[in-house]
This record gives structure tokens, C-alpha cells and sequence, in this order.
């Protein structure tokens, strides 16, 4: 199954003495790249948050806003964890000495550097409302996915059908092509009363029809074809290897038009490059 990298999810859930809201919102990228904003206060569950969207995503740009509001009516009585701030107070002292700087660390560069944390104890609680609100955040935008990777797949599948429509057309077209080289052959031997032996003329229809034989390139495309239509069936994410598969056809459509020199397999070829950009093109979005 085709899988989106752009989807939209929110999630809210409440607590006892929390309620927290979270919105997701996934863009195409070339691999996972993982943004949570509004979410400074809670830095310990920040790579809890983190290991969730990796075990959802695979590839995209993932940003994520997370708004908290305290709603227990006895509000924080000790909202800092002070054995933290002390221990970083004491660091910071250690590297002022170090550095012979005159200025005692402030409050400002405490909690620059981490030392204004909740309570360990309050961030558990928090997690425990937080979580639910961000598994429903996902599910949507991993739903959303889905579905815009479902019409992404048809569109795929279109242009490969295209494609194979195109490489029969090139098929059908080569038998004419030997001919008209044989032809040609024959003509500018009679033109200059020439008087060969047969043989020989053979052997050069022989050699020349090896100069514009792209049968190997014929059976490659087609391999191709056949495992990108095959990749599009599979549920882990397939992007990348669709788009090395692309940039393989149209290594074998170039040389296939380069070796052809036909006017009407030329036409062709132009057509199987459009389409494959059209494929890649579509890729740009595809997990």
C-alpha cells in the first residue's frame, strides 16, 4: 500500500489535572526529520515524544505543537525539580572558575541550560494524558496518509501502464526498423553498382542491425516495470526504492533512444521520458 508523506492530525485528551492538546502536520522530505514546538517546560518527555513518532513515521517532515494546561485546582506547589537545578547551578559555577569569568551564573543561563525542570514526578502524570493525545494525533495524520497514498498509488500505476503501453509500441515497431535498415542497405548498393556477394550484404545488415539492437535495453525496462508494479503492493515504505527504480528506467530509455536513431521510435521515447518524469514527480511525496 501507497503511503502518503503529507497528512494532518490533532488529538486532545484530559486528565485530572491536565489537558493537553497536540497537532501533527507531515510534509514530504527525504528522510525523517522531527520538529516538536511549544514544548520548552518538559524537556525529560521530549524524547518520549520523538521515539513515538519514529515508531510512526519512516520518512517526511514532522512538525508537532503541544499545548498543556494545568486544570487541578490545587495548581503547582513545587512546579521545578531542585536537585536538577542544583546539580547544573553547580556545573555552571565549575565551568565560570574554569574559564576565569568573572560573572556568577544567572538565572537566565540556568535555565538556558536546563536547569528549570518540572518534577519528574509531575512530568509522569502529564505523560499519562499526553500520550493519549498524541496516539490520536497520529492515528489521523497516519490515516490521512493513507488515504492521499491510495490516489498517489493510482496515479503510479496509470503511468506504468503507460510506460509498458509505449515499450510495446517500440517492440512492435523494431521488425519494420530491421527492414528498412536492410533496405537502405540494398538501395545504396544498386545506387553505386555495387556488386557484392550476398553474404557480404548480410553481414553488414547483420552488423548494423547490432548497432540498433536494444532488445537488452527492452528487457531490462521491462524488469523494471514489472518490480515497481510489484513494490507498489508492499506495506513498508517504498519510496526510495521507486525512485531508484526510475532513475534505472530512464537510464534505459536514454540509451534505448540513443541506440533506435528511428523517427518514429524517437516520438516514442520522448513519450516514455515524460511519463517517467511524471513518475518521479509523484514519488516526491510517496514514504
Amino acid at each position: 500500500m501507497v503511503k502518503s508523506m503529507t497528512g494532518f492530525g490533532v488529538g486532545s485528551a484530559e486528565g485530572k489535572d491536565w489537558r493537553v492538546e497536540v497537532s501533527i502536520r507531515s510534509l514530504n522530505h527525504r528522510f525523517l526529520s522531527t520538529r516538536i514546538r511549544s514544548f520548552n517546560d518538559h524537556p525529560q518527555l521530549l524524547s518520549r515524544i520523538e521515539a513515538r513518532l519514529k515508531e510512526a513515521f519512516s520518512r517526511g517532515e514532522i512538525s508537532i505543537w503541544i499545548g498543556v494546561n494545568h486544570v487541578g485546582a490545587g495548581g503547582n506547589d513545587n512546579p521545578l525539580d531542585r536537585v536538577v537545578a542544583q546539580s547544573i547551578y553547580r556545573e555552571l559555577l565549575d565551568i565560570q572558575l574554569l574559564l576565569k569569568i568573572e560573572e556568577s551564573p544567572t538565572l537566565e543561563d540556568l535555565s538556558r541550560a536546563g536547569g528549570l525542570q518540572p518534577l519528574h514526578a509531575e512530568d509522569e502524570e502529564l505523560w499519562q494524558v499526553l500520550e493519549r493525545a498524541l496516539t490520536a494525533a497520529i492515528e489521523e495524520a497516519v490515516a490521512g496518509r493513507g488515504r492521499e497514498g491510495s490516489e498517489l498509488g493510482s496515479e503510479l500505476d496509470a503511468i506504468i501502464a503507460k510506460i509498458r503501453v509505449s515499450l510495446d509500441r517500440v517492440k512492435d515497431r523494431l521488425p519494420e526498423v530491421l527492414a528498412e535498415i536492410k533496405n537502405r542497405l540494398s538501395e545504396k548498393v544498386d545506387a553505386l553498382q555495387l556488386k557484392l556477394d550476398p553474404s557480404r550484404i548480410e553481414s553488414e545488415i547483420v552488423l548494423l542491425s547490432d548497432r540498433f539492437d536494444v532488445q537488452e535495453e527492452i528487457v531490462r525496462l521491462e524488469t523494471h516495470l514489472i518490480r515497481a508494479s510489484q513494490v507498489l503492493g508492499n506495506d513498508s515504505p517504498i519510496g526510495k526504492e521507486l525512485d531508484f527504480l526510475s532513475q534505472e528506467m530512464l537510464r534505459e530509455v536514454n540509451t534505448l533512444g540513443s541506440k533506435a536513431r528511428d523517427t518514429s521510435t524517437s516520438s516514442i521515447v520522448v513519450d516514455m521520458k515524460l511519463a517517467i518524469e511524471q513518475f518521479k514527480e509523484q514519488l516526491q511525496n510517496v514514504e
